[in-house]
C-alpha cells in the first residue's frame, strides 16, 4: 500500500496525527515518542504500515525503519494486534525491547498497557525463538546468546554500564578488536569502542 507519507502535521489529537499531504488529510496512528516529537505545522515524513481488515483501514506511522520492522514483527506474535504493538513501541525503544527479549525480562512487558503476564511471556518466547533464524530480526534485536559460551565479555559489559545498548556494545567491541588486534587491553578496547560510537 503506502511505503511512506510526506506532508505537514495539521493536527495532533491523542494517539495519532493528521498529516496534510497535498491537501489530503491522513489519520496516522503513531507511537507516543513519535507523537511528542512531531510539531504542528511542520513537515514530516512517516514510514507507514497499512492495517487492512474487512471493517478497518488504519495507517500506522514511524520515523525510523527499525520501528516499523519491530511493529510488523510484533504483529506476528499470537494475540498481538496493532493496538498492543503500538503500545509496546510507546512504552520502550527498539533497543530496550531487544534487551528485554534477550534477557528474558517478562516484567518489562507487563508494564505495557494491554499486556498481562501470559501475553508478556508469549512475546518473549516467540520473539526469542525467531532469533538466529531471521537475519533482519537479529539486526534489530541483537544476536542471540551462544549456549555454553565461556566467560563474560568485560568490554561489552563496560560499554553497557556506560549507557550503551547490548547490541551497540557488541558491535562496537567487535570493531575495536578488529581495529586494535588481540593484544589490546580491555581499557584500550573500551576507549576505541567509545570513539567509534561517538562518530555514529
Amino acid at each position: 500500500m503506502f511505503a511512506f507519507l510526506r506532508g505537514t502535521v495539521a493536527a495532533k489529537p491523542a494517539g495519532h496525527i493528521e498529516l496534510d499531504v497535498n491537501g489530503v488529510g491522513y489519520c496516522v496512528y503513531v507511537p507516543e515518542p513519535v507523537h511528542r516529537k512531531l510539531q504542528l505545522e511542520t513537515p514530516a515524513t512517516l514510514l507507514t504500515y497499512c492495517y487492512i481488515r474487512e471493517d478497518a483501514f488504519h495507517i500506522y506511522g514511524f520515523l525510523r525503519e527499525e520501528e516499523r520492522k519491530l511493529f510488523t514483527m510484533l504483529l506476528s506474535v499470537s494475540g498481538v494486534g496493532p493496538k498492543v504493538a503500538l503500545a509496546v513501541l510507546s512504552a520502550m525503544s527498539v533497543a530496550e525491547f531487544g534487551r528485554a527479549v534477550l534477557e528474558h525480562n517478562v516484567n518489562a512487558f507487563t508494564k505495557v498497557s494491554g499486556i498481562g503476564k501470559k501475553g508478556a511471556q508469549r512475546i518473549v518466547l516467540e520473539m526469542k525463538a525467531k532469533l538466529g533464524q531471521d537475519p533482519e530480526m537479529n539486526a534489530i534485536l541483537g544476536e542471540p546468546e551462544t549456549e555454553g559460551e565461556e566467560g563474560r565479555d568485560d568490554v561489552v559489559e563496560a560499554l553497557c554500564s556506560l549507557g550503551c545498548t547490548l547490541n551497540e556494545a557488541r558491535k562496537a567491541a567487535q570493531k575495536a578488536r578488529k581495529d586494535l588486534g588481540d593484544k589490546a587491553s580491555d581499557e584500550e578496547l573500551v576507549k576505541a569502542a567509545l570513539r567509534s560510537l561517538a562518530k555514529v
